[in-house]
């Protein structure tokens, strides 16, 4: 079950950066963000950062997942991480920046969501592996 919801996890990631890639602007928008004016590079950044970072990673790693679980899943966790990493960057603007809002708190929710989804194939197999060093199965 943690497979399929990383699987699922890693589509919605992708599926982010795929919008990113074709309609830069509609992310900027759902984010709060725009172009800066006269700064040529600046829709490129949105392509690269928002939009190829996270449709390669998440494609990626849910191929991996398909094909090779145990790697599959080491590569959910890093991917993990990051998600947990942006939540907790968020929970920090929040206190520091008192920048609580309906989106702030939903954002949060969403990427600690991924984070621990992403995260749940590996905490499955090193539990696996630790019952099965202790004669347990």
């Amino acid at each position: 079950m943690s497979l399929f919801l990383a699987v699922i996890a890693c589509l919605m990631g992708a599926g982010l950066g795929a919008l990113a890639l074709l309609r830069p602007g509609r992310v900027l928008t759902m984010v709060g963000l725009s172009l800066r004016e006269g700064v040529a590079h600046s829709v490129s950044e949105v392509r690269a950062t928002y939009g190829g970072l996270f449709f390669v990673s998440h494609s990626g790693t849910a191929l991996a997942l398909a094909l090779s679980p145990k790697i599959g899943a080491c590569m959910a966790a890093a991917l993990g991480l990051a998600w947990s990493g942006a939540a907790f960057g968020r929970v920090v603007s929040m206190i520091t920046d008192r920048t609580v809002s309906r989106f702030n708190l939903g954002a949060t929710a969403f990427e600690a969501l991924m984070g621990l989804t992403l995260a749940t194939p590996l905490w499955a197999y090193m539990r696996l592996i630790h019952l099965s060093l202790n004669g347990a199965i």
